[in-house]
């Protein structure tokens, strides 16, 4: 038998470009992967001129907190979240946290994008702190994260001359929650940063005495080469601008609460929405003025990184990327096109491409993009076997073009091949997946439509 030289050289070549694309993938991964924890304090003004009172959150992702299983064959993790300042390497402020959270399967305990999350509130006075931050497994008796922040409490309130009126620095929080008069603001949690492709506003906490609020504003402006670029500006509506009680911990203390009141009180929380959703991958500055009835003239301010802190790894490396959209997205000599030129001319080509699939043009943030993205970041890490890439295996290749299933059921039928069936009741379509090879590489062994019984299935 006559073998085909340009065959086999084509065959050699796809292999080689697999591999290579998944020593990539690895090596992204590798350098990329950090826990997902983040530590957060902001000063609040306190009535007294000398005293502030530090707000903060601390939050692990699950895949970093060490789940155990229990008898009834759920997953538990628990924690303590520790938070002591120091001055001069005394302590002289400590409070601790412990929380349990249990979830039903394996799965959930891998993921990066759920966090076990505790706040803080710590009277201090004014003066430069060390805070100690420390996350610790219970189970296991280790610590799992341990952080020192520098804090300068003399310089994070913004005061008026007479210091009658004080503001606390703008911190970034999800849109707030009402339940009546009573108020949940949970905290954005990206140490400090904004989250590109996150609803969320800034909050300002403002104590004011012998003088109350005639008018608010926000200016928010890119910051590029040390210079400042105006982005919007905007005076801050009567809906925005609400007189509460002291702020404090839920009582799951995972969020921030307080109560409206009814008229004007010394306390007020400024909510800033700067449509956060709509900018992009880069550094701000937001300023926020407040003017009030005697004539105060007051500016705090946040510089910020509006970070993707969550970007799937492939967009780490935009060969990669455009390599991993081949036979999906994009036909060969498509990808080809793309990787034709410098890495500049790359990005460029790769995102125009996305834009194409955007679904909100008007913005920054791609939610295509990162949706396909996320898929394969789950094919890599969940369908991986000894024989294939997880991106490759049938499953990934299901997973990547149609995202979660609906439903997942196993089969063990006697002397056959384990079977995985697949529905996804919103596309009307079956697959089912067999481990021909018994390595656990389920193989896709047929494609059909769902019977109209399955469709009206609740389960």
């Amino acid at each position: 038998m006559r073998r085909n030289p340009l065959r086999i050289l084509l065959l050699a070549w796809l292999v080689g470009a697999t591999s290579h694309a998944q020593e990539r993938y690895m090596d992204v991964v590798q350098k990329h992967r950090r826990p997902q924890f983040y530590a957060e304090f902001v000063a609040l003004p306190a009535s007294r001129f000398d005293s502030v009172r530090l707000a903060g959150q601390v939050k692990l992702s699950y895949d970093n907190s060490f789940f155990v299983k229990t008898p009834d064959g759920k997953f538990s993790t628990d924690l303590t979240f520790s938070v002591e300042a120091l001055q001069k390497n005394v302590a002289v402020a400590r409070k601790i946290e412990r929380k349990t959270v249990v979830v039903g399967s394996h799965e959930e305990t891998t993921n990066r994008n759920e966090f076990v999350e505790a706040t803080f509130f710590l009277p201090l006075k004014k003066g430069d702190y060390e805070l100690a931050v420390e996350v610790t497994n219970n189970d296991l008796q280790k610590s799992l994260r341990m952080e020192r922040l520098t804090l300068q409490l003399s310089k994070e309130i913004v005061a008026s001359k007479a210091g009658n009126v004080k503001l606390s620095q703008p911190f970034f929080v999800t849109r707030p929650k009402f339940f009546g008069d009573s108020l949940r603001l949970q905290p954005l949690g990206a140490s400090g940063n904004g989250a590109f492709g996150r609803d969320f506003i800034a909050a300002i906490y403002a104590h004011l005495e012998d003088d109350s609020l005639k008018e608010a504003s926000y200016q928010l402006f890119e910051k590029r080469d040390n210079r400042e670029i105006f982005v919007s500006s905007r005076t801050l509506s009567p809906k925005e601008l609400l007189y509460v009680s002291e702020l404090r911990e839920t009582s799951d203390r995972a969020a921030f609460a307080a109560k409206r009141q009814n008229a004007p009180s010394a306390r007020l929380l400024a909510l800033a929405d700067f449509n956060a959703k709509a900018i992009g991958n880069a550094r701000y500055v937001l300023k926020v003025n407040f003017l009030t009835q005697k004539g105060e003239n007051l500016e705090t301010k946040k510089e910020f990184d509006n970070a993707w802190i969550d970007m799937p790894y492939p967009l780490y490396d935009i060969e990669l990327a455009t390599r991993l959209m081949e036979g999906i997205m994009l036909a060969s000599e498509e990808a080809k096109e793309i990787l034709d030129g410098n890495p500049n001319e790359q990005r460029r080509k790769f995102l125009a491409f996305w834009k194409t699939h955007d679904p909100t043009p008007d913005t920054e943030f791609n939610e295509a993009l990162e949706e396909y993205f996320r898929r394969v970041d789950y094919a890599f890490f969940n369908f991986y076997t000894n024989r294939e890439y997880g991106w490759r295996t049938d499953r990934g290749k299901v997973y990547i073009r149609f995202g979660k299933p609906t439903e997942i059921t196993r089969e063990f039928p006697s002397n056959r091949p384990t079977r995985e069936i697949w529905i996804y009741k919103n596309l009307n379509k079956r697959f089912v997946f067999s481990d021909l090879s018994n390595t656990g590489n389920y193989e896709l062994i047929s494609e059909s439509t769902l019977e109209p019984e399955e469709l009206s299935n609740p389960n």
